[in-house]
């Protein structure tokens, strides 16, 4: 009896915390060629970890719409301001460069979603028929876990951006990419 109760509980708590977010956390932009990129964006304030100096909070975000009878994928790569920040006496150029840079992953892999978004762009009756619906969420988990473990390789090898040589690698190799590669 008493999980019955605890479990609504732990609900009530997860949709409170939901919605006690605040408009700046949750204020999102979505990655263009054109946005400016400036500690401006930074907007949560935090002491920091150690030796992470800066934290850019971005990702790839999906939703599932169905248009004229036809499944339609969007695919976004967002940075939320409320959730990256920056320690006080920290904002230089090249950290900037190197936050910027995990903005642009999230792009890349974006790009790659898009891809493979191309084959569940079926009419609706055929997704559901052939559960496209759990091999699209499969497809996602694994691109979702190359993205974290890209980003992750990317910190490390540039030891978060002090290594100034592999950081210009790292910039040059990912704007080819994006330049190579179509939104």
């Amino acid at each position: 009896m008493k999980k019955i109760f605890i479990i609504p509980i732990l609900l009530i708590s997860l949709m409170l915390n939901e919605h006690s977010l605040t408009a700046q956390e949750t204020e999102k932009i979505f990655w263009s060629e054109s946005q400016q990129f400036d500690w401006g964006m930074f907007k949560e304030k935090r002491a920091g970890y150690g030796f992470i100096k800066a934290m850019t909070h971005s990702g790839i975000s999906y939703e599932v719409d169905v248009k004229a009878g036809v499944i339609v994928l969007n695919v976004d790569a967002y940075f939320i301001y409320g959730k990256s920040w920056v320690m006080k006496g920290y904002k230089k150029p090249h950290l900037l460069a190197h936050e910027k840079i995990h903005f642009d992953i999230s792009e890349m892999f974006k790009r790659r979603l898009d891809k493979l978004c191309d084959r569940y762009r079926v009419d609706y009756d055929t997704f559901v028929k052939r559960d496209y619906q759990e091999a699209l969420q499969r497809d996602f988990d694994i691109i979702f876990d190359e993205m974290d473990e890209y980003q992750r390789e990317y910190d490390e090898d540039t030891s978060h951006g002090t290594i100034s040589f592999k950081q210009k690698k790292w910039e040059k190799d990912i704007r080819e990419v994006l330049k190579n590669t179509t939104r």
